[in-house]
């Protein structure tokens, strides 16, 4: 053997005792978004990388997840939404062994850099497999000017993704589940609300409706109050019909993302005429858990939609931002506005607060007359 061969093994064999005990450390039974931050951690580490990512591949190898470490989030704020798998990082979903390149700019499927992201030049791609195919991947770079991965540096990252597979598909499997879940009790909720609540209120509505209608019933006064009860409770009917909407409506199978489904949410909500801001200041959405990104939408979604129904603007901003302590989304208009202290807080409304409340986040709805609607949530962000 070799000098150089000897090296080569006495440092792998130093790699495999430094990843004997690391199959228990990453579990199946966390949250997946937390457990791919800490696998592209330790990624980083044994690669000793410049920077890692993980990703999560779904149908056709596009990525359903993707999280990165080392890129400063300043940096990952200019760079805007996280890549989708159409270049070199979703060649690894055809892949069944590593990809080793001194510079990734010489590959053929690399599609080149978005304005403000570092110049990386060499880079490790390891499959992650389970059940015969390609789940994910762990991607490892260095800057330009560093030296390339070395043969150790690829035994070492394949080693982390054989260990991690099975923690990884476990993960996707629960929240795969989960999601399944919710979408069985949103189901349920909806044909609860509309086989006995709804018939109830419009029964109700008849009813009070006859009676105003009769020629032997109340004083002047009596019946413009029946009138006005069943304005009301065929408002409510109408909320209630548009939160069944809401329950039973276009549930991806793919774990949510709250950046590609605000942009879902403008298109399907907001007609031509009005104007959209969409402002996406969050690099760290990948810390969020899959039901905090439902609450987050559904907020989201209830505000665009009621700024168009009752607000009539001409304009809406919808801003996401984080800071070191909290992840802000704001949903601003300006139209005609209301008085928020004296009108009536529909279904939605509550549904909102009681979201937001689920979450431990705050929410703030502003409002006047003639100045337009403001509606904010914060949610504190948990350190990584």
């Amino acid at each position: 053997m070799s000098d150089a061969e000897d090296s080569l093994a006495r440092e792998q064999l130093r790699g495999l005792q430094s990843l004997a005990d690391l199959g228990a450390q990453f579990r199946g039974d966390e949250g997946l978004t937390q457990l791919l931050h800490r696998i592209a951690g330790r990624a980083k580490d044994v690669a000793k990388a410049d920077f890692a990512a993980i990703s999560v591949f779904g149908e056709g190898g596009h990525l359903d997840r993707f999280v990165h470490v080392g890129m400063p989030e300043d940096t990952a704020r200019k760079i805007g939404a996280p890549p989708v798998g159409r270049g070199l990082l979703g060649a690894l979903a055809e892949h069944d062994r590593a990809i080793r390149l001194a510079d990734l700019a010489l590959h053929h499927r690399f599609t080149g850099w978005p304005d403000g992201h570092p110049d990386m030049c060499a880079f490790l791609g390891v499959p992650i497999r389970a059940g015969g195919e390609t789940i994910g991947s762990l991607y490892m770079t260095r800057m330009r000017g560093a030296e390339p991965f070395s043969d150790a540096d690829e035994f070492a990252a394949t080693v982390l993704g054989l260990q991690v597979a099975l923690a990884v598909s476990t993960a996707i499997s629960h929240e795969r589940a989960s999601r399944v879940q919710l979408l069985e009790e949103r189901v349920s909720i909806g044909h609860d609300l509309h086989d006995g609540t709804i018939q109830s209120l419009y029964a109700l509505a008849l009813e009070w409706d006859a009676i105003g209608r009769r020629e032997d019933a109340s004083p002047d006064e009596f019946r413009e109050m029946v009138r006005s009860s069943v304005a009301q409770v065929n408002d409510l009917i109408g909320d209630i019909r548009n939160y069944i909407q809401a329950l039973e409506r276009d549930v991806p199978e793919t774990a949510p993302d709250l950046a590609q489904d605000l942009s879902h949410v403008v298109r399907r909500l907001v007609p031509e005429g009005i104007d959209v801001i969409l402002n996406l200041n969050a690099p760290a959405l990948h810390e969020l858990m899959a039901r905090q990104v439902e609450d987050l939408l559904f907020i989201a979604r209830e505000a665009v939609s009621n700024a168009v129904r009752h607000g009539h603007p001409t304009k809406i901003a919808i801003d996401v931002r984080q800071t070191p302590g909290e992840t802000a989304v704001t949903v601003q208009d300006n139209g005609e506005g209301f008085d928020q202290f004296n009108a009536r807080r529909g279904l939605g409304m509550v549904t909102m607060q009681t979201r937001a409340e689920r979450l431990g986040a705050g929410l703030v709805l502003m409002s006047l007359p003639g100045m337009g609607t403001t509606v904010r949530i914060t949610l504190p962000r948990v350190s990584a």
